[in-house]
């Protein structure tokens, strides 16, 4: 005895592959905006990075104007010496250093060694710059005996 099967139907194949391309389009959609979204973070992170190290280099610049403005007061090529507590400076018409500013202090001590006086200095400095909401600070420090 010989049994026929019921026909198969037949579907064509482009009838089951519909909807097929939407779902691979909309994959390849989603994964370009994850892509795109990680290179804009990534993107503003290094713009931040930048900023801070720019600031940086003129914060580290200002303070070592003020170091050097201090040792110059203490030792100046013609009269008196002038070793300030404190001095504060805020740059306003010097190109790249503008928002930028210094804090110096100059401390003296008087160190007896065998009978011979020494005067230590210690000339630190503060610079800052302000970039919007962000603020970088740089400090330099110089020491020496006469």
């Amino acid at each position: 005895m010989y049994l026929k099967s019921a026909p198969i139907p037949h579907t064509t194949t482009m009838q089951k592959q519909r909807g097929s391309m939407l779902v691979i389009a909309l994959f390849v959609i989603i994964l370009l905006a994850v892509l795109s979204l990680a290179m804009l973070r990534m993107l503003a992170a290094s713009a931040d990075s930048v900023v801070s190290e720019v600031y940086g280099q003129r914060a580290l610049n200002a303070a070592r104007s003020g170091v050097e403005r201090s040792i110059a007061a203490a030792f100046p090529i013609t009269g008196t010496s002038n070793c300030s507590a404190s001095e504060a400076f805020t740059f306003t018409n010097t190109p790249g250093l503008l928002n930028c500013g210094y804090e110096s202090r100059c401390s003296v001590v008087t160190v007896n060694d065998d009978g011979d006086e020494y005067q230590y200095y210690r000339f630190t400095a503060q610079g800052s710059c302000v970039a919007g909401d962000t603020v970088v600070s740089r400090n330099v420090s110089v020491e020496g005996i006469q």
